[in-house]
């Protein structure tokens, strides 16, 4: 199960993507009003639990559900 707040990260990503065809950290940082280093720190999170592709400085990607 995914926090609350892991859950608003995906949320911004999927509404970025569906605008913008792409998302990267300073998208996300900007809509939610924090920093680029707890955006980091989210996806990370996100990534080894599976939810997400990303490597640093690059785009971010929501993976298939599983």
């Amino acid at each position: 199960m995914i926090s609350k707040s892991q859950e608003e990260y995906l949320k911004t990503i999927y509404i970025l993507i569906k605008q913008n065809g792409t998302v990267r950290v300073t998208d996300i940082a900007n809509k939610m009003k924090c920093t680029k280093s707890s955006v980091n720190k989210a996806l990370n999170n996100l990534k080894k639990n599976g939810l997400l592709n990303y490597e640093s400085y690059g785009t971010i990607e929501i993976t298939e559900e599983r």
